[in-house]
């Protein structure tokens, strides 16, 4: 897996362009870039989902799979 921050620089996308694909405020993103909040599991779901499952869970709790 990979970090939020590491899947957004991988695929060259903004803070902006990600919050749009989720439907949250650019705000929303920077804190869990920030890792100042845990997304709850429907929004990791949509994390997975929307980024072909690099970004998981586990990524956000540092747990290597």
């Amino acid at each position: 897996g990979m970090t939020l921050a590491e899947y957004l620089a991988e695929t060259g996308k903004t803070r902006s362009q990600f919050a749009r694909e989720l439907k949250v405020s650019p705000e929303t993103i920077r804190r869990y870039l920030d890792e100042n909040r845990i997304p709850k599991p429907t929004m990791m779901r949509k994390i997975a989902l929307a980024t072909g499952c690099r970004v998981t869970a586990n990524d956000f709790f540092g747990i290597a799979a």
